[in-house]
């Protein structure tokens, strides 16, 4: 009921479920929706980050790649996601140490925090004009012992060389004006970007080394041929001595091997309509991406103009419309900045973001197929050096990832289809309203 009152109060109906990004997007080129056929060293199913790193490295390495896609091209993650660049993963030092050897541990660690400065060096190389700033992180506690967390990682943390501090509750106002978290922590290492900027930089790249690109067509079957692969779309057949799956939360039920091991669970993110920036900047002082510490969390930013308020979060692990998720947003953000309660929603979105069983992501192959998945929310930094680590290792240059060392397995009976998150997410929901005190 209180859903959809908020809904008639605010005028939430019709809303455009268009990203605020695609604002920047690339239009379809013609060229993009030729037939498929001939030959190439390699090609690669999927056109977000990953896919386009990947192919990016291997042109300029003098391969021919052709990236096929059954969308437009980025019309998964890639420019639907908040924008936040970070080099954390799901699980924190400690939790790898305890799944894997601490050697491994170490370097999955690094190689997350690392996939940040590889991600600024692509930007300044290929000159990207995608708005990135490195400016922080802040994880707000929602409890009084996750703060206690946040602060005993911090310790960890700094023994790992990790720039990182705790603000207590009192002077929390210095990084965030709300009055609902119990303090938390900063993180130098992360940013954010214009995600769509990224993509269409990352394309035109792709363009200027000799990527072609196919979108709108869907891969159905991909099968061995010789000593290399013949993919077969609704659009013709290719050959190619390579294949690189990189399509995450989006994968087809044609690659059943790769899609039972890939949890795709929806994210809804609201654009507020433009305000006075000084206004907002009051609201996230040090204007840090903001992530809060509920299982079912919340995430917020000013856009890169920093005219609008970019405020995510899982509110449903059902489908729901994008009417009912600016409501249930426009609530949420309401409780963390009063302020904003009479702002209205111009953009309201969803997206898919890919989780494994293990809570990070694998990169490796599978019968000769290439692929790296399940970036697990943090994708923007992590998937672009993967797609170039993948480059690298088909033309035999760089060191294997440590992220092909990860366990990438699958729970018996699942083929794709996520039947079980809405009762998870419902006991997400339990545990952190538990953990929160009551007044």
């Amino acid at each position: 009921m209180a859903g959809k009152t908020l809904a008639r109060d605010h005028q939430f109906q019709n809303i455009p479920n268009t990203p605020y990004w695609w604002q920047s997007r690339e239009t379809v080129r013609p060229e993009d929706a030729a037939s498929v056929d001939g030959s190439y060293d390699v090609a690669v199913i999927g056109s977000g980050y990953t896919g386009l790193s990947a192919a990016y490295r291997l042109a300029s390495g003098g391969l021919s790649v052709l990236v096929i896609d059954a969308e437009d091209l980025g019309f998964g993650a890639s420019t639907r996601n908040g924008g936040m660049v970070s080099g954390t993963l799901k699980l924190s030092h400690k939790e790898l140490c305890a799944a894997y050897d601490r050697d491994t541990a170490n370097a999955l660690f690094q190689e997350a925090q690392d996939s940040v400065l590889f991600l600024e060096r692509s930007i300044a190389e290929k000159g990207i004009a995608c708005d990135y700033q490195r400016m922080g992180m802040y994880f707000a506690a929602y409890a009084p012992k996750h703060y206690d967390a946040l602060a005993h990682e911090a310790e960890e943390l700094a023994a790992l060389g990790v720039e990182t501090q705790m603000v207590p509750q009192g002077a929390q106002r210095g990084e965030l004006a709300s009055d609902i978290y119990y303090g938390g922590r900063t993180t130098v290492m992360a940013g954010g970007l214009h995600p769509a900027k990224y993509h269409a930089g990352l394309v035109a790249a792709c363009r200027a080394a000799g990527v072609e690109f196919r979108s709108r067509c869907r891969v159905q079957r991909t099968a061995r041929q010789g000593g290399g692969y013949v993919l077969s779309t609704d659009r013709g057949s290719v050959r190619a001595d390579q294949v690189i799956v990189a399509t995450n939360a989006y994968t087809d039920p044609g690659m059943p091997w790769f899609r039972r091991r890939v949890i795709p669970i929806g994210s809804y993110i609201i654009a507020t309509e433009q305000m006075d920036p000084m206004d907002l900047r009051a609201l996230i002082p040090a204007a840090r991406m903001i992530q809060d510490t509920k299982r079912n969390l919340f995430y917020y930013r000013l856009s890169p103009d920093g005219t609008r308020m970019i405020f995510g979060g899982r509110t449903s692990f059902r489908p729901i419309s994008s009417d009912e998720s600016a409501a249930r947003l426009h609530a949420a953000m309401s409780t963390v900045f009063p302020s904003l309660g009479k702002a209205r929603v111009e953009h309201s979105w969803t997206g898919n973001v890919a989780f494994t069983f293990q809570k990070l992501p694998h990169v490796g192959q599978h019968e000769g197929i290439h692929f790296a998945l399940g970036c697990c929310g943090q994708g923007v930094a992590l998937m672009s050096y993967f797609g170039d680590c993948i480059g690298g290792r088909i033309l035999g240059r760089g060191a294997e990832t440590a992220f092909a060392r990860t366990r990438f397995t699958t729970m018996p009976g699942y083929a794709g289809h996520p039947w079980f998150l809405p009762v998870v997410g419902e006991f997400y929901r339990l545990l952190d309203w538990l953990e929160r005190p009551k007044s």
